[in-house]
């Protein structure tokens, strides 16, 4: 029982101990706590808008879907190089138009630096455009 007064012995000596019931919560405390939640609040913001500008970026993107379809076509790195320069040489918008059109893909179209690669090109198109 003796050990149970010490502590409110202590606590009616020291005029600075808060007391039951006592508040120490000022207005600067509360206005830190509001510059803190609003802090949170703004950067969680800030970080939901560039998820989703880079999402939009990324699923609008043409050439985000050339590579999609270069992976289910599941062409060779060799493969997708003459690809992509297929559609860098023809300025495609969008280069995912090689998978639909062959028309693309003709020798008359390609010119004479392509004259090294025709029998790979000419492969290639045969195996995307074949009929199953």
């Amino acid at each position: 029982m003796n050990n149970l007064l010490w502590p409110l012995l202590l606590a009616q000596n020291n005029p600075h101990v808060p007391k039951p019931g006592d508040w120490l919560f000022g207005w600067d405390r509360v206005g830190m706590v509001a510059a803190g939640a609003i802090a949170i609040i703004t950067v969680a913001w800030i970080v939901m808008r560039l998820v989703a500008r880079r999402e939009r970026r990324v699923s609008h993107s043409p050439w985000c879907l050339f590579k999609e379809l270069c992976a289910a076509h599941e062409l060779t790195h060799r493969e997708r190089q003459l690809v992509t320069r297929l559609a860098q040489q023809h300025r495609l918008e969008q280069p995912t138009a090689l998978f639909v059109e062959p028309t693309w893909w003709e020798p008359q179209r390609l010119g004479p630096a392509w004259s090294k690669c025709l029998t790979e090109l000419e492969r290639l198109r045969k195996r995307l455009f074949a009929v199953r």
